[in-house]
């Protein structure tokens, strides 16, 4: 359920304010590149077109009447777009996300009917992580969703526990 909140929750956010939804999904470079794409061409338009500042705070009405659609119309756009690519890269997070939890799960069901128990597996590596002529192929890691070797008690890539791992 979480998962499925938070494109949406990076969406209304990068409305907000340009980069900050982008920040939430912990993808710091495209926020830090939507941020002064959006930032940038404001004061670029505003620079462009002459337009004198206006403080909001004094005279609400006078803000939506000193910006001229010209201006205000590609700032928009932008923030939308940039709210449009937040929900796009959750979506797709959620989906890796979705893909490792059922690799994992797929993987602990695989290692505890080798162990015949319904547990959590503790025993040697499962049968199908034996190789031919004594070497060890590789196995997907239930964590991280990489392969990584049969003959290690963790995943050399997220650093997290195999489920064969002998525990001391």
């Amino acid at each position: 359920m979480r998962n499925q909140l938070r494109p949406v929750l990076a969406a209304v956010l990068a409305l907000v304010f340009p980069g900050l939804g982008h920040l939430t999904l912990r993808r710091w470079g495209r926020a830090l590149l939507w941020h002064l794409t959006v930032v940038g061409g404001g004061v670029a338009l505003f620079a462009l077109y002459d337009v004198e500042p206006v403080d909001p705070l004094a005279d609400p009405a006078a803000v939506s009447a000193a910006v001229p659609n010209d201006v205000a119309l590609p700032i928009v756009l932008l923030t939308v777009l940039s709210a449009v690519d937040a929900y796009l890269v959750g979506r797709a997070d959620a989906a890796e996300r979705e893909r490792v939890d059922a690799a994992a799960e797929a993987m602990r069901r695989r290692t505890a009917s080798a162990d015949g128990d319904d547990g959590p597996g503790t025993g040697p590596a499962p049968a199908a992580a034996v190789g031919e002529a004594g070497e060890s192929p590789d196995v997907t890691c239930p964590s991280c969703g990489r392969e990584t070797d049969a003959d290690l008690d963790f995943c050399h890539w997220c650093t997290e526990p195999l489920p064969w791992a002998k525990s001391d």
